[in-house]
């Protein structure tokens, strides 16, 4: 038993040690050690963060304030049905929809930029990277397209 117990330990170790010195490994670190577990987790591995603010809140660490808030103040009327936020350039994409006077549906995406932001680094690199920007808040509309 315990000789199966101490082969099962050592294949952990063996398969397991390699992985801790990846590069990908100590972004991940560095970016939950800063922004907590899940919003460290969606920094570290995704470019973009998207969500459905209809169903569920902005994660309050990477948007301090949500686009969507922001959009309403500027924009009267619309239902906002998705948000994804850039998380590298900061920019984001809201995609609305509102009725118009004679019933018909008008399809837009916003995108906004913010004014304010905070850089995610890892510095432990040959060259300090860039893992992603959070807090992002204080948003201006940048561009407004209307689809279909």
């Amino acid at each position: 038993m315990r000789v199966g117990v101490a082969l099962g330990l050592l294949a952990v170790l063996v398969l397991g040690v390699p992985r801790l010195f990846e590069p990908s490994t100590w972004v991940l670190m560095e970016a939950v050690r800063t922004l907590g577990p899940i919003s460290g987790w969606r920094c570290a591995h995704g470019a973009t963060y998207t969500y459905d603010p209809r169903r569920e809140q902005a994660d309050a660490t990477l948007l301090s304030q949500p686009p969507e808030d922001a959009l309403s103040v500027t924009v009267s009327g619309v239902e906002v049905d998705k948000v994804e936020a850039n998380l590298r350039s900061g920019d984001t994409s809201v995609w609305t929809r509102a009725v118009r006077d004679d019933g018909t549906v008008e399809a837009r995406v916003y995108v906004l930029s913010p004014g304010r932001m905070q850089r995610i680094t890892f510095d432990e690199a040959p060259v300090p990277t860039t893992i992603c920007n959070s807090h992002l808040g204080d948003w201006r509309i940048v561009a407004e397209h209307a689809l279909g």
